[in-house]
């Protein structure tokens, strides 16, 4: 599988991976910023961006990422996912410890032992069932969820978030997505990682999401936990907070 990536920098390598509809675009911040004292590498993962559309086969995001790594001659990263992006990394963390040094969760979504909200599965139906009928319609639905409310204050985010949206083909909710996720779900295996992590988490995201992020500190016996007063788009909201925590993170684990 060859994935649509930007690399740059050199150093202790950093990967990013985004969250739903959104593509590597939404780490252009990071990429900037971090790029000056470390090797940053953020993707498309299979299915958005410019990364290739899933076929009929199963498959793994952690896999995925393990063949990125492999071929960019990755090791001992420190591996920053966003929203479903961060559960794709936590299972990367559980499957290849070898790959991955320390683990930052940034507004981390999906993770099994904690069920999405009534509003939330609402609106995954909602969007899922407009798109039979429209993908242009269900991206219009989906971009008013409470995830992208805050960022959508700013004009100039919420220009970054259409045209990232516009990319999207929306395939995921048009076809059967032959995605599967480890087994055992990465819920009931985070008392097996121990690499330190940084969890971030806005203080005007969802309920949901702090909620996730309360229940891996409880996991990690080596963690920061670090709020921030936006929303769900961290790395777009609060570009800055979140620059120095990963680089103060990686200066505490040796980077």
């Amino acid at each position: 599988m060859k994935l649509a990536f930007d690399s740059a920098g050199t150093g202790r390598p950093i990967l990013f991976l985004h969250g739903f509809t959104l593509d590597r675009r939404m780490w252009r911040r990071q990429m900037e910023s971090l790029s000056k004292r470390f090797r940053t590498i953020a993707w498309d993962a299979r299915g958005f961006g410019e990364s290739p559309m899933p076929g009929t086969a199963p498959y793994k995001h952690c896999e995925d990422a393990a063949e990125l790594c492999e071929a960019l001659g990755v090791k001992n990263a420190i591996a920053v996912g966003h929203s479903i992006g961060g559960h794709h990394l936590l299972e990367l963390a559980l499957t290849r410890p070898d790959l991955i040094s320390g683990f930052v969760a940034v507004a981390l979504s999906g993770l099994a032992s904690i069920p999405f909200p009534d509003d939330v599965q609402r609106l995954f139906g909602e969007v899922k069932q407009a798109a039979q009928r429209s993908v242009d319609e269900a991206k219009r639905i989906w971009s008013k969820g409470g995830w992208f409310a805050t960022a959508r204050e700013r004009p100039d985010l919420a220009e970054e978030l259409d045209a990232m949206l516009e990319r999207y083909t929306g395939w995921q909710w048009t076809n059967a997505n032959p995605v599967e996720n480890i087994d055992p779900p990465a819920a009931s295996r985070l008392g097996d990682l121990k690499m330190p992590a940084l969890v971030v988490t806005g203080d005007r995201d969802l309920r949901y999401n702090d909620a996730v992020g309360d229940t891996l500190v409880r996991a990690f016996p080596d963690v920061t936990r670090l709020r921030l007063p936006v929303g769900h788009m961290i790395p777009m909201e609060a570009p800055d907070a979140l620059d120095r925590a990963i680089a103060d993170f990686a200066k505490k684990i040796g980077g």
